[in-house]
């Protein structure tokens, strides 16, 4: 037989290494299969779970937003200035305070309008009739169709006791763009509502790129159902209408069936949609969220390992590609658990990077993600603390305003009482009495002077004054700051030592600025003093070093520890309990000291107490500051110099009507006395007077009223009239005595000064 025309055989070994081989290459296969299937299955689920995290992230983004942008706003609307235009209602006065507080916060460019995303601004007072006013500001011609896209929420915020909270936000969508709207209600300091200010921020590409940052994922925006213009984080060739019927189509599926996949490019990515929170309940506003995937990298990249691996050993391939499959799904493993928990709200989780292809890139970028998410997390946290810190400030400044006007009304109805010691005291000493009667009398009048100086200097601090820089005594206004605390210091049993050079050259500074740094230190050192001992000392110096004036606050308390001493001006820092103190009292007096061209520093030792050391320039003006002495009780004067000379006395104190007539009447003054501006016009029918004495604050008919009269039925006998008030701080009556040249004498008053002016509004010629 022909050899060629045999039968094929197999040896033993080929019969069982090709069936092995078989098996191997087909369990090769398999298993080449299965991890792919398995990859792409866990690809695709890791997606589902980052879109909807991202989602999350989104939305956690628009509310950072919302929040921001009422916190901004609801502060700058509470202040008092802002407040006091809200209050007037007018158009006007309201658009140009708000374009005074937006430059101020920086919203304002030059020829532009507003800053930032900022759309318009918006005031609609409680009266409803006014409500399709125009924007008061925005960049672009004035649109109606914002005001009337906010209506829903203005009407919430002009009602707001119908809602479970205050402020009020929506999105809209006005010519095919989308805002972000927060109206927030405006009180008065008696929580009477003003009307409501609107602020409207554009949800524009500086939005979506804030999105971007943070997910490294595309985002699109809709607007009645058509896509935003403007999306910097989609490709170039993108097609819009593709868009716009994904998320048609999207909108109508359920919650749990709202991602599906598509291709953008030459990319595959999971998409998803959502919608802005609208009052409207506008499903056409909303946003499409996309997550990539592209299995086929890593699947390749699986395939070769495993091919590779098979080649080298095929008995331990099986072992092999398990441990392959092991170590490429366990990083995909550890991210998903890392952004699970971020979905959580943990920001403190990291993912190990443990090799240098993608996994680990993908790991490095989810780490760097989470680091950036927990950094904006603790500055949004720093924002909101130093928000509250300013609120807190804002509200003890309006207690303090409170205080002062409150003192000020005290101290008005302290000035007629102490003008009635002064004035009887006067009187009396003209009586018989004893010389030891004549002594006590001056003593009164001292005293009643002292007490004059006390309510003088508490008018002076609690007045607001506008900064003024002129030359001042340090030594006076050290002598008045101590007459305000010495009732503190004696009840804390602070014993207070002034060794004040006794001729200092003047400074050029704004007195009360110092007054105010001098208070502060006081009582911080009283208050240290206190709190740690049961008395002690606080000694002021004062003294002249080459033009230079230095004032030196020394205390006998604990002192201040060495780790403090470098932080003592810092704003905020305190070492006091939590709300003994704010941190920004010291602060503040170095700022004021440093705006005077001068120095503050402290030096203390533990145990030994601390010594605040000012030096100040002195000024040019040669010279110290006169000091005013207590004034003696003035002599009796001429009898009859007031002989022939008839005068009107108008007060609603019936004891200085008494005061002021029996010194007069004693000077040969012919005195009428009224209780009131209409019995004072009653005088004036009947009589014709030389002179007039008038107090300001009358009921019924006031000071200023009758003024009026006269100045308008007897011009000449206006020009022989003079106040007499004990509202020395009132800004409105000082303006009213500069523009008319009144004289007026602040109660409590010596009589010779009341008889002096008297005389020269008496010789004034018309």
């Amino acid at each position: 037989m022909d050899s060629s025309s045999k039968p094929t055989t197999f040896g033993l070994g080929a019969k069982v290494l090709i069936p092995m081989i078989a098996v191997l290459v087909a369990m090769l296969a398999l298993t080449v299969w299965f991890v792919d299937y398995r990859i792409t299955r866990q690809i695709r689920d890791d997606a589902q779970e980052s879109i909807n995290t991202y989602d999350i992230v989104f939305q956690t983004l628009q509310v950072n937003h919302l929040n921001y942008l009422r916190l901004r706003f609801q502060s700058l609307a509470n202040e008092p200035k802002n407040r006091s235009a809200f209050g007037t209602l007018d158009f006007n006065t309201i658009q140009k305070q708000l374009n005074s507080l937006l430059d101020e916060e920086g919203l304002l460019k030059q020829n532009t309008g507003l800053n930032e995303n900022i759309a318009f601004i918006l005031f609609t007072p409680k009266d409803e009739a006014f409500s399709l006013q125009e924007p008061m500001l925005q960049p672009q011609k004035a649109s109606r169709a914002f005001v009337a896209a906010s209506m829903l929420n203005i009407q919430r915020g002009l009602h707001p006791e119908t809602e479970t909270t205050v402020n009020r936000t929506d999105t809209v969508a006005v010519d095919g763009r989308l805002y972000n709207i927060v109206s927030l209600p405006v009180y008065s300091p008696e929580h009477i509502l003003f009307g409501v200010l609107t602020v409207g921020e554009e949800v524009t590409w500086i939005t979506a790129q804030e999105y971007s940052r943070v997910t490294r994922q595309p985002i699109v925006f809709f607007a009645d159902g058509k896509v935003v213009p403007g999306s910097p984080t989609l490709p170039e060739n993108a097609d819009s209408g593709q868009f716009e019927i994904l998320f048609s189509q999207l909108a109508r599926h359920s919650q749990s069936d709202n991602n599906i996949p598509m291709t953008m490019g030459s990319k595959k990515y999971l998409c998803r949609s959502g919608q802005f929170s609208s009052l409207k309940n506008n499903p056409d506003v909303g946003y499409l969220l996309f997550s990539s995937y592209d299995p086929s990298s890593n699947v390749l990249k699986t395939q070769k390992l495993l091919l590779t691996v098979s080649l080298l050993a095929m008995l331990i391939g099986t072992g092999l590609v398990w441990l392959a499959v092991h170590r490429a799904v366990k990083p995909l493993r550890e991210l998903r658990d890392s952004a699970e928990a971020v979905g959580r709200g943990d920001f403190s989780q990291r993912v190990p990077v443990r090799s240098r292809d993608e996994c680990g890139e993908l790991a490095t970028v989810f780490n760097r993600m989470t680091e950036n998410i927990q950094q904006s997390q603790a500055e949004l946290q720093q924002t909101v603390t130093t928000l509250k810190t300013t609120q807190a400030q804002l509200v003890q400044s309006e207690k303090l305003s409170a205080v002062g006007e409150f003192v000020a009304g005290v101290a008005h109805e302290l000035n007629n009482p102490l003008a009635a010691v002064m004035g009887f005291s006067e009187l009396l000493k003209d009586a018989d009495v004893d010389e030891k009667h004549r002594r006590h009398l001056d003593l009164i009048f001292k005293s009643a002077t002292r007490c004059k100086k006390i309510v003088q200097s508490l008018l002076s601090f609690a007045r607001r004054h506008q900064p003024e820089r002129k030359p001042v005594s340090v030594n006076r206004l050290l002598e008045e700051v101590v007459e305000i605390v010495a009732y503190q210091l004696r009840s804390s049993n602070v014993e207070l030592v002034q060794q004040l050079s006794p001729r200092l050259p003047l400074v050029l500074a704004d007195g009360h600025q110092l007054q105010q740094v001098f208070l502060n230190l006081i009582n911080n050192a009283r208050q240290a003093i206190e709190a740690h001992q049961p008395s002690g000392r606080i000694t002021i110096t004062t003294e002249v070093k080459n033009r230079w004036l230095r004032i030196a606050i020394r205390d006998s308390g604990p002192g201040i520890a060495p780790e403090n001493l470098t932080r003592i001006f810092d704003p905020f820092f305190t070492t006091k309990e939590v709300g003994q103190g704010t941190g920004l009292g010291l602060s503040l007096c170095y700022g004021l000291i440093k705006e005077h061209g001068g120095n503050i520093t402290v030096t203390s030792q533990p145990g030994a107490g601390a010594t605040f050391t000012i030096e100040l320039p002195a000024s040019d003006d040669e010279g110290a500051a006169n000091e005013a002495a207590v004034p003696a009780i003035a002599g009796a004067g001429d009898p009859n110099e007031g002989a022939g000379k008839k005068i009107l006395v108008v007060d609603d104190e019936e004891i200085l009507l008494s005061m002021v007539r029996d010194d007069l009447t004693r000077h040969g003054y012919t005195v009428v006395t009224a209780e009131n501006g209409e019995a004072a016009l009653r005088e004036l029918h009947q009589n014709q007077f030389d002179g007039i004495l008038c107090d300001v604050k009358m009921p019924g008919l006031n000071g200023r009223q009758l003024f009026d009269w006269i100045r308008a039925a007897r011009p000449a006998l206006s020009r022989r009239l003079m106040f007499m008030t004990g509202d020395i701080v009132n800004d409105s009556l000082q303006l009213f005595l500069q523009e008319n040249r009144l004289i007026c004498i602040n109660k409590p008053f010596v009589l010779a000064d009341l008889r002096q002016n008297l005389k020269c509004i008496i010789n004034k010629t018309d």
